[in-house]
């Protein structure tokens, strides 16, 4: 069987520049250098090892209402109380928690990133 590893997340955003700085601001990311392809604007985002391809590419929306497929992605850190606080700092909205996960010692929140993506920060045991 071969071996995996996890390459990137790709997020189609309404407008990459707006994406790219709350990710900065929000994790502190780094971002390459914008480029075009196929009539889009493409930038990766790194947020640790985790790479964010954002790109601007026509969309449509989704009709369907609640869908079968990703749901969220999800960071652990290091220190959930300073996230948690810049976060709210930044005006992130959070969509649920913070919460202590059940049987754990763990935290979790979820916070709405550009264009509605779901994130979870969740804190590191």
């Amino acid at each position: 069987m071969p071996n995996y590893t996890f390459q990137h997340i790709h997020h189609e955003a309404e407008d990459v520049s707006v994406a790219v700085d709350w990710y900065k601001r929000v994790f502190g990311a780094t971002a390459g250098e914008p480029f075009e392809r196929a009539g889009a604007t493409w930038v990766e985002v790194h947020v640790g090892e985790t790479q964010i391809t954002v790109t601007d590419r026509e969309f449509a929306t989704m009709e369907l209402g609640r869908y079968q497929g990703v749901d969220h992605f999800a960071f652990t850190t290091d220190d959930f109380d300073a996230t948690l606080a810049h976060c709210e700092k930044e005006g992130v909205h959070i969509w649920f928690g913070p919460v202590e996960v059940p049987g754990t010692t763990q935290r979790i929140v979820f916070i709405d990133g550009p264009d509605h993506v779901k994130i979870e920060l969740m804190e590191q045991v």
